[in-house]
């Protein structure tokens, strides 16, 4: 998840390129609080990750962002999540050692009392042979971000229709509803 501010103690932005050997049918769960800070990482999610469970607890989320995935992902993402909705989408994960995996992902408020308390997060292996599309679909949208200031929230306008563009050409409406079709 993106956070506001929060710098994790990793350099994120040092990629190797290399999508991860490692395979696993298990979900890679997470949960965070308000602010994005993981307060449960799964052991599967660790072992993918390279991290271990205990450094990525109380860490950004953003631990984990791979510095291809569009800003405006993101931006979407967290307007599903304040409006109380889910999320749904594929996604880039950066490993400790700067190779990477695709998931196909669900983040979700954790509601009580008709609040949000924190963020429950479930993704699940998408295959680098099956990832080419969101690749290129994550280039295009990047190009887009960068016509634009890093402070102009025109740049998720631009990116978002390069998103829709991609949406509707597969078919769909949301990107919802193309992520729960996505069988990887």
């Amino acid at each position: 998840m993106l956070t506001s501010g929060d710098i994790p103690p990793v350099n994120n932005r040092q990629v190797t390129g290399r999508p991860t050997a490692h395979a696993s049918r298990r979900g890679l769960l997470s949960r965070s609080d308000l602010r994005g800070s993981i307060v449960h990482a799964s052991q599967s999610l660790a072992e993918i990750s390279g991290f271990s469970r205990s450094e990525l607890i109380g860490q950004p989320h953003n631990i984990l962002r791979h510095p291809d995935v569009p800003d405006t992902l993101f931006h979407l993402m967290w307007q599903e999540l304040e409006a109380t909705r889910e999320f749904f989408g594929v996604i880039k994960n950066r490993c400790r050692n700067g190779d990477h995996y695709w998931v196909k992902t669900r983040v979700a408020p954790v509601m009580l009392r008709g609040r949000a308390i924190g963020y429950t997060s479930a993704r699940y292996l998408v295959p680098p042979a099956n990832a080419r599309p969101w690749e290129e679909l994550f280039t295009d949208m990047r190009h887009a971000e960068s016509a634009f200031n890093a402070t102009d929230p025109a740049r998720f306008t631009a990116a978002g229709r390069v998103l829709h563009d991609f949406v509707r050409r597969h078919g769909f409406d949301d990107l919802g509803s193309l992520a729960l079709s996505f069988n990887p």
